[in-house]
């Protein structure tokens, strides 16, 4: 037998006694993983149909009207670069959506600032594709939604739709370090 071949079989002799191993590992601990599912596995992260929660923003929402809450769902450092004027930040987590805690800091704010409409907007580069955005801004308005907040609604096309809208910006070149 040559060489290779006895690599290839000692390796295949250690992976299948490594497997054994973590078999009689598991089935001798309580709550060990089964082999088998008993039930469908839960999906970290579930696709939701964000379009039965949600409102897409109209032209109204979009003229800068004080009734109108705008929410920044973009990181913290793109906010802290460019908004839109009197916008508040609430980043939002593709795999983990907003803290519970922004949401409530949103909730706060609309009250105080007698919001009738809650506008969110932002998007993000996909990480998978160079030049393909991630929409932020409408699983935030569902979640939005989904606690309670009246008028929760987003815009399409992120901060760009939204000074072409015609909404001023608020500009910080050197972003959140200064």
């Amino acid at each position: 037998m040559g060489t290779a071949a006895k690599i290839v079989l000692q390796a295949f002799a250690i992976t299948a006694a490594a497997a054994v191993v973590a078999i009689a590992v598991d089935l001798a601990r309580p709550g060990g993983i089964p082999l088998v599912a008993d039930a469908p596995y839960e999906i970290f992260a579930p696709c939701r149909d964000f379009e039965a929660h949600t409102r897409t923003a109209t032209e109204a929402d979009l003229e800068g009207r004080s009734d109108v809450l705008y929410v920044d769902a973009r990181t913290a450092e793109d906010f802290a670069i460019e908004h839109v004027e009197g916008a508040v930040s609430a980043p939002y987590s593709v795999l983990f959506g907003a803290a519970a805690g922004e949401i409530d800091r949103i909730k706060a704010e609309a009250a105080r600032r007698k919001a009738s409409k809650v506008v969110v907007y932002g998007t993000t580069a996909a990480p998978d594709a160079p030049g393909r955005e991630v929409d932020l801004a409408q699983p935030l308005a569902a979640q939005l939604s989904e606690a309670g907040v009246a008028g929760a609604g987003h815009a399409e096309g992120g901060l760009a739709a939204m000074k072409k809208a015609g909404l001023r910006t608020v500009k910080n070149p050197e972003g959140a370090g200064s």
